[in-house]
């Protein structure tokens, strides 16, 4: 993990097979007015260990839950990106969120739907990559070629993207214990629900790249947008892909700093 700061908490959530290096530019940027961490979640390379029963968006929060209640954090800032905007509502359902800033998050389709099956395909087509690169290290890691398959799914512009962020990327996703794993907990469990997603009561906001590919708008986050409370705001990250830290740190970091400056205009006598 990689703390920074002081000040109010706030907790930075990776996705689906990253670790907590994806967002370390942005954690230089928030430092300077907020206790920031980002954690690399349970089951991802790096993280506390999940026992396979315990795989699922359920079996990580707890997982994260445990690591804040470790910190004395009863509540922080959650943000969360692709998988983690999905714990971030769950930790919000669970009263663990001040404020959530979900990044593209994950959960937004229907259960069994086509959109579903179509992202299990690419990871289990992506998981000969992966393995390669976790038999054959940095021989593969650190080639351009190698990376292409797996970066262009999470940004928009390749070449934004530094060799040091690009080479832990495919670290981290050749090193994910859970990655097929967490294939089947999706079959299982299913995605966000209609309640979860009604429900949210946290200032919250959504936000969504202009030039994400991976999950859709109109496949993948349309029913986000219409079912989520109105108080919810939708915020555009524009010109960056579905992993918008690692191709634009400043753009997120000045998007967080604007919903927490936003969170605390709307509680007054509470600063930020």
């Amino acid at each position: 993990m990689n703390r920074a700061g002081s000040g109010e908490p706030v907790l930075l959530l990776h996705g689906y097979t990253l670790s907590h290096h994806s967002w370390h530019r942005v954690v230089d940027n928030l430092s300077r007015d907020y206790d920031v961490l980002a954690m690399t979640m349970p089951g991802h390379w790096g993280g506390p260990r999940l026992r396979l029963r315990d795989v699922g968006v359920r079996g990580i929060a707890d997982g994260v839950e445990r690591e804040l209640d470790k910190l004395g954090w009863e509540t922080c800032h959650i943000a969360g990106s692709s998988l983690g905007g999905e714990i971030g509502f769950e930790l919000e359902r669970r009263g663990r969120a001040r404020s959530l800033a979900a990044i593209n998050p994950s959960g937004g389709w229907k259960h069994f739907s086509y959109n579903e099956f179509r992202l299990g395909l690419v990871f289990v087509a992506q998981f000969p990559l992966a393995a390669a690169a976790r038999v054959f290290g940095d021989r593969l890691a650190t080639r351009e070629i190698f990376q292409r398959p797996i970066i262009r799914n999470c940004v928009s512009d390749m070449a934004a993207v530094t060799p040091d962020d690009a080479a832990n990327t495919i670290r981290a996703v050749s090193r994910c214990p859970i990655y097929l794993p967490m294939q089947l907990a999706y079959l299982r469990d299913g995605p966000l629900t209609d309640q979860d997603i009604r429900r949210v009561t946290a200032p919250t906001s959504l936000m969504l790249s202009e030039f994400d590919t991976f999950l859709t708008r109109d496949k993948c986050m349309q029913r986000l947008i219409d079912e989520l409370p109105g108080h919810v705001e939708e915020v555009t990250l524009s010109g960056v892909g579905h992993i918008p830290m690692l191709e634009n740190p400043e753009i997120v970091a000045d998007a967080l700093r604007a919903h927490l400056v936003g969170v605390a205009d709307r509680q007054p006598g509470r600063a930020l």
